[in-house]
């Protein structure tokens, strides 16, 4: 019995120790309050004036914070600094009569044991609860409510996630009961827990399904470590147990990702891939593979250019008034040897996150120009537009280099058009309006691609120098059945050509759009109604015959 209490005691003791580890800084306050509080109360005449009081402050904060035995001790501490050490007016120096302070030590020691011990009643039945809510009671196997608290300890690695499915779970329930097959998954997360890396977590998500997340290493040697775990035999009350299982596996690779059930969802996936094919696991890793493949397009574009696998195609723009070609907008296309065509959405997204963007914008301009250069020589005089990034616009050499290369190719700077979104001229209006100011200057027309899907209003927009304004197509192809779409259009024209500015409609593919927006006041129209994109010499062609 009197080991038993002992080790109680310990056990306090050990808990106190522990809550201190969580918290110095209550230990740094209270230990700054008890001197202040002695002079306090020195200063302010001695024991028999009301100050005194405040010294159960930080006997009320010790055992708040670190249960009895700390709140104890500093009780202990505290009526020390206010017993024997303290007169009882200091005017008079009068010391105080032992029975009074050893009674006010008792009280102290007292209030700073029963708040001790109430807070550690609190602690521990909150951490009953918690555990009655994020622990399966019938396997003792973390659930998926546990995960809160995994995230909160989770760091900024890169983790390998599993899903395992016991296959013959059933089997076992029907042969060997439901509490052996219980004990059978507590194993396997025992075993789990001590074959892994530290920081390694497990969760049963379902009756069969335990969900792992461990610090990636490989994704293959990380996978064959969970399997060897598993594989080893499982003896439950003197029963070997065969245990027949499926691993799905992925990774996550940010903060974000990893704290979210979602993150499982892949591997849930590849598990019963597995399973359905009787394999022991599957990999399935899209977001890997996603970002491999967009690391070789990255790698493999400079080359592209130079082989020519990359070209421009030239998509005209019609003036509504007399239906005639107005000019041409310059798109980049894409001819991979191995992955055939690649859409610009996929691969001028990965180039404008890098330096290359650079690179690639002076081979637009410089391919648009000789397209525009070939034109002027057959007698039209027609207008190229390019898109800009906004990398390109706040690059510090992007005026100058792409000045020098108009007039390397002598294009008359009227032809030239640049196109940018609202998002890139919000980045930074005030130097965005510099530099666009700089461009129209020397005769560049300036081109608001994509109006709409942004979040920019016109009369914001009207301190930049722009002549165009593009209407979003998504506006655009839905105006005919959608009434507030058209709506949104006609009040766009309507401000638009009231501000000054010409307009343009993306996205035309019928006639019914075409003469609904030609009713409507609009300027200029591109879209598959009037021609798709064409290649160098097919827009020389066409250009003949439309023009």
């Amino acid at each position: 019995m009197q080991h038993k209490k002992s080790r109680k005691s310990l056990k306090f003791i050990i808990d106190d120790w522990i809550a201190i580890k969580k918290n110095p800084y209550i230990l740094f306050l209270i230990i700054i309050l008890l001197p202040l509080i002695y002079f306090l109360v020195y200063s302010t005449g001695g024991i028999k004036f009301v100050y005194s009081h405040s010294m159960y402050i930080p006997i009320i904060l010790a055992g708040i914070f670190y249960g009895p035995y700390v709140g104890g001790f500093i009780a202990f501490v505290a009526a020390i600094l206010l017993g024997p050490l303290m007169p009882i007016d200091t005017l008079t120096n009068e010391m105080q009569d032992p029975v009074n302070w050893l009674y006010r030590m008792l009280i102290f020691i007292l209030v700073g044991l029963i708040i001790g011990y109430a807070s550690n009643r609190l602690r521990k039945d909150a951490d009953h609860i918690e555990n009655l809510i994020s622990v399966n009671q019938e396997t003792l196997v973390p659930n998926t409510n546990h995960l809160k608290k995994i995230y909160e300890s989770l760091d900024f690695s890169t983790y390998s996630i599993f899903t395992v499915l016991i296959n013959n779970h059933q089997n076992i329930i029907d042969i060997l009961g439901i509490q052996i097959y219980h004990s059978l998954i507590h194993q396997i997360f025992v075993d789990l827990k001590r074959g892994l890396p530290e920081k390694s977590y497990i969760v049963q998500s379902d009756s069969n399904k335990l969900w792992v997340m461990t610090p990636f290493n490989d994704l293959e040697s990380d996978v064959k470590k969970v399997i060897t775990i598993i594989k080893e035999t499982k003896q439950i009350k003197n029963v070997p147990l065969y245990v027949d299982f499926s691993i799905g596996v992925t990774t996550c690779h940010s903060f974000g990702e990893c704290k979210t059930v979602t993150v499982f969802e892949d591997s849930d996936v590849s598990a019963r891939h597995a399973q359905i094919n009787n394999l022991l696991y599957v990999i399935g890793d899209k977001e890997k593979y996603k970002r491999r493949t967009d690391y070789e397009l990255l790698a493999s574009f400079n080359e592209a250019l130079i082989n020519k696998e990359t070209f421009l195609v030239f998509q005209p723009k019609i003036d509504l008034s007399t239906q005639k070609t107005f000019g041409f907008e310059a798109l980049t296309r894409w001819n991979h040897p191995t992955r055939g065509n690649i859409p610009p959405d996929v691969f001028v997204p990965l180039i404008e996150e890098t330096k290359l963007i650079h690179t690639f914008t002076d081979w637009v301009l410089k391919n648009a120009l000789i397209k525009c250069k070939e034109m002027m020589n057959q007698g039209h005089n027609l207008p190229i537009s390019i898109n800009v990034s906004a990398k390109n616009l706040y690059d510090p050499k992007f005026y100058d280099r792409s000045m020098e290369i108009i007039k390397d190719y002598d294009v008359p700077t009227h032809l030239i058009e640049f196109e940018l979104t609202e998002s890139t001229l919000m980045i930074n209006p005030k130097e965005s309006r510099k530099i666009l100011q700089n461009f129209v200057d020397q005769g560049i027309k300036i081109s608001l691609d994509d109006f709409g899907s942004g979040y920019s209003s016109l009369a914001y927009l009207t301190q930049f120098p722009i002549h165009f304004i593009k209407i979003d197509r998504f506006f655009i192809q839905n105006i005919v059945n959608d009434h507030s779409m058209l709506t949104i259009v006609e009040s766009t024209i309507e401000l638009s050509k009231n501000l000054g500015y010409k307009v343009i409609v993306e996205g035309v593919e019928t006639k019914e759009v075409a003469d609904l927006v030609i009713s409507k006041g609009c300027d200029y129209a591109q879209g598959y109604y009037y021609a798709k994109p064409m290649t160098s010499k097919d827009v020389s062609e066409w250009y003949e015959l439309n023009s």
